[in-house]
């Protein structure tokens, strides 16, 4: 006997829903597997490498697309670790490791010609500005006035240590 058009037709889509259902077990395993490496983090340098193995698996996996990247740092934003209680310096601290670990990882392509070139704010200045205007209003205003932490991350992690990677153009510390 043989197959009718509609009979096939609905082998395939049977197929598509067999399939569609095994991506979406493996995203959320692999979303799952990336906040437990994040979680597991004992400290700021394990944490940091969690995140940007998390980041590596997800763009390079099912979740390829900017939706999942924005889930991965929300993640990462609620894990990276605190030792103690976050409050004035420390959640000052905290916010510019996350906007600076955001940049490292939606933006490393961005990094590494700013680097390359040795000019970090060339490359990324509308996230660099971006960063140091919310830092400022949260951090700088009102009667608050945290360190420059944003410029600290900024020095330490993406011009690795060595402030002239941020290129003639950068404005500076704002504290």
């Amino acid at each position: 006997m043989q197959e009718t058009l509609d009979e096939r037709f609905s082998q395939l889509r049977q197929a598509v829903d067999v399939e569609i259902a095994r991506a979406r077990r493996d995203a959320v395993a692999e979303l799952a597997r990336a906040m437990a490496r994040m979680r597991a983090a004992s400290n700021e340098s394990e944490w940091t490498a969690a995140v940007l193995e998390s980041g590596r698996a997800v763009s390079s996996g099912p979740l390829s697309d900017s939706g999942a990247l924005e889930l991965l740092a929300a993640l990462a934003a609620l894990t990276v670790p605190c030792p103690g209680p976050i409050a004035g310096d420390a959640a000052a601290r905290r916010f510019a490791k996350v906007k600076i670990a955001e940049m490292r990882l939606y933006q490393a392509p961005a990094v590494e010609s700013g680097r390359a070139a040795r000019d970090l704010y060339g490359s990324l200045q509308p996230h660099i500005d971006a960063a140091r205007k919310a830092f400022a209003e949260r951090f700088l205003q009102n009667g608050n006035r945290s360190a420059d932490y944003l410029h600290s991350e900024l020095v330490r992690v993406l011009a690795k240590n060595d402030a002239t990677l941020l290129g003639p153009d950068y404005p500076g510390p704002m504290a």
